[in-house]
């Protein structure tokens, strides 16, 4: 018993310090304390330690041997080069995956949007929002049949998305129009419209940037 917690130890640290980012009690810039975070969630620092390692492998963290460890504070122009890039991806997944469009794909499609009206409506927890968005733009990409390009755009939107959990009111669902956007750009699919489904991607990823709060 006690070998099991020790090896759940780290993943259950992993989400309880993801948890306090994501509900923005933990903020861009701000100095984190291994032994704060032990007495925080309730695990000894060696599990603590092992999960700020993978929060700062996926971009979360930044850590200064012999220094500390911080929140990730981006530039501005390190945030636009990431939704520049997206933008990019997205467009050729959507161009790639026209093709290949099915019934299954978009029935694919109609679910994940079930899923994130759910969540709009407050019958799922938030929490999930950020998968439901995420696994939208992925079915895209992965119907385009290309690997490599999945790939870049699995890093591209995790990059995005810890970009609008530090800067974006994302639980604002009363003004967040991604439901609505997305549902758009699915028209435009069913409807084989490669053009237009192209435009309307850009333009969805285009406004995750402007809907940031940067200050700088």
């Amino acid at each position: 018993m006690d070998n099991e917690i020790k090896q759940l130890a780290p993943e259950f640290a992993y989400f309880e310090i993801k948890k306090l980012i994501m509900l923005k009690k933990l903020k861009p810039g701000q100095k984190l304390s291994e032994s704060a975070l032990s007495r925080e969630i309730g695990v000894s620092r060696t599990p603590v330690r092992e999960a700020l390692r993978r929060l700062a492998g996926e971009g979360w963290l930044n850590m200064i041997p012999d220094m500390g460890i911080w929140i990730s504070s981006p530039t501005r122009r390190e945030i636009l080069n990431a939704y520049e890039f997206r933008v990019k991806l997205e467009a050729w997944g959507v161009e790639m995956a026209m093709p290949n469009v099915t019934p299954l794909l978009i029935t694919r499609l109609e679910d994940c949007l079930e899923e994130e009206a759910a969540i709009y409506k407050g019958f799922e927890k938030a929490e999930k929002y950020l998968e439901a968005n995420s696994r939208f733009h992925l079915l895209i990409a992965e119907a385009s049949g290309n690997d490599s390009l999945v790939q870049h755009v699995k890093i591209a939107i995790n990059r995005t998305d810890i970009y609008m959990v530090f800067y974006e009111d994302y639980y604002d669902f009363e003004n967040n129009c991604s439901l609505p956007e997305h549902r758009d750009i699915l028209e435009s699919i069913k409807n084989m419209d490669v053009n237009e489904a192209i435009k309307k991607i850009q333009a969805h990823v285009h406004r995750g940037f402007e809907d940031l709060h940067l200050k700088y």
